[in-house]
């Protein structure tokens, strides 16, 4: 038997209920013609799957325990919505820290450093590397050209080239290991080389760089080094929530978020933030039918170079319309809309829809997400985050940072552009 509805502590007759929900179905479609506002979403349900997913699951690197755990979580909520789940495997290659790096200036004084270990950087050996710093700038070519380190450590500053260059033009010069100085003030952050390196590589904070440039300045600094990571090849997956379309249902609609963390992070910005979206946005859309199907994805191993939406998109076999990526959008000032190029007819529809919500974004250029693996294949994209975060990749990025209100705006933003595709 269905079970009743209810209306002020009064049961209604089915077919009033049916009507009922007719009109609120076709009030929430209007939203996709600009007519009202979409229905509200929760802050709170989706903080909820933030704490589940940053606290209770936690650091989740793509092919750990921890990952398929969080996929078995997405999964039920996926199910517990109404949607039949696919999910699709691929091969990666695998990347954790087996423990924390430890960094000790041992001359001119002993000092205790807190660096990060980028993804895929090579171990040292058990008991680290000892040797002298060397400064080498920004680790160029050209700041390295004629320059033979032999066996020192390699001191660069970030900026200009990408990690793995830093880290291949220094091994080339001999460096047993490379430390890179973050740019910005805060901890220490881990980015990905996209493959193992030839050396271990790591980065220090910003303050903690400035003064061993200092101490390197006034004469030799000598570091030791100890770095235990493990690379092999693995699977992992996307975990993908499946919406039919009434009439055109071999076309898709895909919001999405990534899954993976970087190993020793919570990830609760990055990326529990955008999954949790994703998952408020299908429960936002569970009752409302659309000319589209939707495809609420949540995508593995991004952290590792946008694996798991690479292989989406050259796996698909669909026609896809467009794309709402979500990443990073529980920790700001205010929501912020873009794509590579930072043009696109689906950024104007996101404006026009944040206009109806009364929710200010601003426009950016920015890839660096899981949306330029569809950009690349041509497919209008928007990017949905909230920008720079201090606690990216890092031990600090935690819930307790997390605004109920940005993930709620997010959501319904997010769901505002994905009926506009769809219907």
């Amino acid at each position: 038997m269905a079970r009743p509805s209810r209306v002020s502590g009064r049961f209604l007759s089915r077919s009033t209920a049916l009507g009922l929900r007719a009109v609120l179905l076709a009030a929430v479609l209007a939203v996709s013609a600009g007519a009202q506002s979409p229905p509200a979403a929760s802050g709170p349900a989706a903080f909820a799957h933030v704490t589940a997913l940053s606290q209770q699951i936690g650091s989740r690197p793509a092919g750990s325990p921890a990952f398929v755990h969080a996929t078995e979580y997405v999964t039920e909520q996926f199910q517990r919505l109404g949607y039949r789940v696919e999910t699709q495997t691929f091969p990666f290659q695998f990347f954790d820290e087996t423990e924390p790096p430890e960094l000790m200036m041992l001359t001119p004084l002993e000092v205790s450093l807190h660096p990060a270990t980028m993804l895929y950087s090579t171990p040292t050996p058990k008991d680290g590397v000892e040797a002298e710093l060397a400064d080498v700038g920004l680790g160029r070519e050209e700041d390295l050209r004629g320059k033979r380190l032999d066996g020192k450590v390699a001191l660069a500053q970030r900026g200009q080239i990408r990690f793995a260059q830093k880290a291949s033009f220094a091994a080339a010069a001999g460096a047993s290991a490379i430390i890179i100085i973050n740019n910005q003030l805060g901890p220490a952050q881990t980015g990905t080389l996209l493959e193992p390196s030839r050396i271990p590589v790591v980065m220090v904070p910003y303050d903690e760089g400035l003064r061993l440039g200092a101490w390197l300045a006034a004469g030799p600094v000598r570091v030791r080094l100890v770095v235990r990571t493990v690379t092999e090849q693995r699977t992992s997956v996307n975990v993908i929530g499946i919406k039919p379309g009434t009439t055109a249902p071999a076309e898709v609609v895909v919001v999405g978020a990534h899954l993976d963390s970087v190993p020793l992070s919570p990830g609760a910005n990055d990326n529990a933030s955008g999954v949790a979206t994703v998952l408020e946005v299908a429960r936002l859309l569970a009752e409302v039918p659309t000319a589209r199907s939707i495809h609420f994805v949540a995508f593995g191993a991004e952290e590792l170079g946008l694996v798991g939406s690479g292989y989406y998109v050259a796996t698909r076999t669909l026609s896809v319309r467009g794309m709402v990526n979500l990443d990073m959008v529980g920790h700001g000032a205010q929501l912020l809309v873009s794509n590579s190029a930072g043009r696109g007819e689906l950024l104007g529809i996101a404006e026009q829809a944040a206009g109806r919500l009364g929710i200010h974004v601003q426009r950016m250029s920015f890839g660096s997400s899981d949306h330029e693996s569809f950009e690349k294949a041509g497919i209008p994209v928007v990017f949905i985050h909230t920008g720079d975060d201090n606690a990216y990749h890092t031990p600090q990025d935690v819930s307790s940072r997390i605004d109920p209100q940005l993930l709620a705006q997010a959501a319904s933003l997010a769901a505002a552009v994905v009926l506009d595709i769809a219907r």
